[in-house]
């Protein structure tokens, strides 16, 4: 039978598979609790392992949940489990001293932590609850909710060892929290079971494994699923190290570190690596990380310094499946959706990865009508975010503004958000101008709701359906038609049924993708919101693999690995991951036929865009690139602007925990130094709050060179001004339309308005390079340069040829 015991150590494990699941603090503990007491009431055999029968009984409650039936409610209904016997009068005595000196702890809690504990776990209110109550961001609260538990552990840990005192406080949870109650007491049960668990990794550190360090950090480990083995594309000799704890690598330079391999006595690999903040290049203290082993969760924290270390028991594939930390957003692909894989190899330790998180920034809203009215208790709700990874509803997803109209939100970089009041709407996105200002204004007029819904089946070639496959759907139609728009993501049911909600009536591109399995994704490019019953088949896929290497060969150990169908000028993302592995390899299953792959990772510049056709295999060669070093000030005073994101002006791509196109951020002083810059034409973004961005360009790389120092004023911005971008280009806005790329905007007083350029004309070469060629992306880094410079370009317009020179100049847009 189980132990108690082992149902404590194992919560933070549970708890963050359950996270990973379903929305909601509240619902992902109901969740927890309900498996817990299930281990309770119906135990496996004593021979089968403990994790993975938990793990197993949480996903199934999951399911039912999710295809309709009714969450069952731990306080509604519970068994008495069996008892071995009658505690001993001094153990009960022992246990109601340690429950009075936790009352007393509790009452000495300094505020806001003693109400927000007191809040959360007595009177039942959510986080979410909290925060709204408050007015104050959910990140807060969380934030709160962690101190509180920590100082009440510390005032425990003055009278005796926290092993000691979890192992007296466990029974009392464990028989309380088993008895049918419907009072508050199962929520006094639960501080005592949240401080247990803050502690659960002692268990597992003295439960078992090898003795190394490794078992002293705070992770919770399972046996993930065995991963296929194969033999290395390059012979290569590897750095050994016998500590099995070998301290991290903290990067000089955040986010740009080369990510490497060393051999360690390790039976199941390793993974090391640094979480880092987004906005400002420092490590994420107690950041938790899930990686799933397929039904099991492999869970470990940040420590100080943002390092973590994952060493499971034994070899074999995972994802990342969660990250989460206090005061940032959340990454929470679906469950066994993460673009983020990682394969681990016996005696081979990945040191080096960076993982991003993104701060959990107070964005400010305000709702008007169409005469600028301040609209009080308008209803907000999040629509969507474009990656869809923001699935748990650790965030509050709706808001009710006040009299004056505003609302206090997060949420992620390109998030659509929906306003209504009095049968009103209207939307708004968070892009580069509210990044900047911490400023949205949501105009409602007269506008039909978007409560259309695409629904349909996922199928495989014969005919079968497919459960838990993701389907999406992504606003589509030409960018002249496009408005605000939101996409939708759903998972197939066990009868591969699926239904996109909160669509609108215009045309959307809807795909769908079995991540982890053999089958090739499929995309339907023009569906209108409101089809029924659409049918997705994802048929057996060909399959493109390979390895990213360096110029000599070795192989690179983490990278994005971005695979594109090229359709002339345009190249359509097909497949985005991030891949760990210590032999550099990948291996994606696509449909058969031509594609282009192009590999970064931090540190190394990306490889070229490669031709492969699949089935087939290809190798992906990083190179070194060149480095540029400059200074970031401000044009008011010429003072260094601190944290500054200065990125290559290039494509993204990847998960935002690890995206392609990272970049780096600036120092306290405005210093930078940005590596991996592939060779040719230089062209960068820099980015800060309170300034308006800029593109900065007029270089040329080569591998190996040390470009700069260069100096990069930022103009700021004014009281209630919107930010403007700053470049020198010829002034024109294009967009890929076939074998060439159509101007779509002429922005005045550019040097293409001055030659001429009008809207519908079609570039077809610049500077003599054709863009099917080069692409978009290459023909704007010819496009840019210093003001004063020329460039030729190559229009086709009715059918002539029509050279031009161009003169660069300063433009804002």
């Amino acid at each position: 039978m189980i132990e108690g015991m082992d149902v404590l150590a194992d919560l933070d494990g549970l708890r963050a598979l359950a996270r990973s699941l379903v929305h909601g603090d509240a619902d992902a503990e109901d969740l927890v609790q309900e498996t817990a007491i299930a281990a309770l009431e119906h135990p496996p055999a004593t021979d089968r392992p403990v994790r993975p029968w938990l793990a197993a009984v949480l996903r199934n409650r999951w399911k039912m949940d999710r295809r309709g039936e009714a969450r069952r409610r731990l306080r509604d209904a519970v068994a008495v489990p069996d008892q071995d016997g009658a505690p001993a009068a001094d153990e009960l005595l022992e246990r109601a001293r340690l429950l009075e000196r936790l009352a007393k702890a509790l009452v000495a809690l300094d505020e806001p932590y003693r109400a927000t504990v007191i809040q959360r776990y007595l009177d039942g209110k959510s986080a979410a609850d909290l925060a709204r109550a408050e007015r104050v961001p959910a990140a807060t609260v969380r934030w709160r909710l962690a101190t509180g538990l920590a100082k009440l552990r510390e005032a425990l840990d003055e009278s005796q060892p926290r092993a000691k005192w979890m192992r007296v406080l466990a029974p009392a949870a464990l028989a309380q929290g088993a008895t049918i109650v419907k009072t508050k007491t199962w929520l006094i049960v639960l501080i005592v079971m949240a401080l247990c668990a803050g502690g659960a990794a002692i268990f597992v550190a003295s439960r078992g494994g090898g003795g190394g360090a490794d078992d002293e950090a705070p992770a919770i480990a399972t046996s993930p699923r065995p991963g296929v083995t194969s033999t290395s594309p390059t012979a290569i000799t590897l750095p050994h190290t016998d500590d099995t704890a070998a301290p991290p690598v903290v990067d000089p330079l955040p986010g740009q570190g080369r990510a490497t391999v060393e051999r360690a006595s390790l039976p199941g690999g390793a993974l090391a690596g640094r979480v880092i903040n987004w906005s400002t290049g420092e490590g994420v203290a107690g950041a938790e990380l899930t990686f799933s082993g397929g039904a099991d969760a492999i869970t470990v924290r940040s420590d100080r310094d943002g390092s973590f270390a994952l060493a499971p028991p034994s070899p074999g594939r995972l994802t990342l499946a969660t990250i989460s930390a206090p005061g940032f957003l959340p990454y929470a692909p679906e469950w066994l959706h993460s673009t983020v894989h990682v394969e681990l190899a016996r005696d081979r330790r990945v040191r080096g990865v960076t993982i991003f998180l993104f701060p959990a920034v107070d964005y400010h809203g305000v709702v008007v009508d169409g005469e600028g009215k301040k609209i009080a208790n308008a209803r907000v709700k999040l629509l969507g975010t474009p990656a869809g990874e923001q699935q748990i509803d650790r965030l509050p997803t709706e808001w009710t503004t006040d009299r004056d109209g505003a609302f206090t939100f997060h949420a992620a970089d390109d998030a659509v958000l929906e306003a209504s009041a009095n049968g009103a709407r209207g939307w708004g996105r968070l892009d580069g101008n509210v990044a900047i200002t911490h400023k949205l204004t949501i105009t409602i007029g007269d506008a039909p709701a978007r409560d259309a819904t695409i629904t349909g089946h996922v199928v495989d070639g014969a005919g079968h359906p497919l459960p838990d496959v993701l389907v999406r759907a992504m606003p589509g139609g030409p960018p002249e038609d496009q408005t605000v728009r939101a996409p939708s993501f759903a998972l197939s049911g066990g009868d591969g049924a699926f239904a996109l909600a909160n669509l609108d009536r215009g045309h959307y591109e809807v795909s769908a993708a079995d991540d982890d399995g053999d089958r090739a994704p499929v995309e339907l490019p023009d569906v209108t919101g409101g089809t029924k019953d659409l049918t997705l088949t994802l048929a057996d896929g060909a399959i493109l693999e390979g390895a990213a290497q360096s110029p000599t060969g070795e192989p690179i150990p983490a990278f994005t690995l971005l695979v594109s169908k090229k359709d002339g000028a345009l190249r359509e993302l097909v497949s985005a991951r991030s891949i760990v592995d210590d032999r550099g390899r990948f291996r994606v299953h696509v449909a058969p036929g031509d594609y282009e792959l192009y590999a970064s990772a931090s540190g190394w510049a990306p490889s070229a865009p490669t031709a492969a056709t699949a089935p087939g295999k290809t190798t992906l060669t990083l190179s070194a690139g060149a480095t540029l070093r400059g200074t970031v000030v401000s044009k008011a005073d010429g003072k260094g602007v601190p944290y500054a994101r200065v990125m290559r002006e290039a494509p993204g791509g990847g998960a935002s925990a690890q995206p392609a196109n990272a970049g780096t951020v600036t120092r306290t002083d405005g210093t930078f130094e940005l590596t991996g810059i592939p060779p040719g034409p230089v062209s960068i973004t820099v980015g800060a709050g309170d300034f308006h961005p800029r593109i900065e360009a007029g270089m040329t790389a080569t591998d190996g060179a040390e470009l700069g120092p260069i100096t990069i004023a930022l103009t700021p911005l004014g009281k209630d001004e919107q930010p403007t971008l700053e470049l020198v280009g010829i002034g024109v806005a294009l967009a890929p339309d076939g074998d060439a790329l159509k101007v779509t905007r002429v922005i005045e007083g550019g040097g293409a308005e001055a030659a001429g350029v009008v809207v519908g004309d079609h570039i077809v070469a610049v500077d003599g390079a054709p863009v099917t060629a080069i692409g978009l992306e290459g023909a704007i880094a010819r496009i840019r340069g210093n003001p004063g410079t020329t460039v030729v370009i190559t229009l086709a317009r009715e059918a002539k040829m029509i050279p031009l020179t161009i003169e660069r100049r300063a433009i804002k847009s």
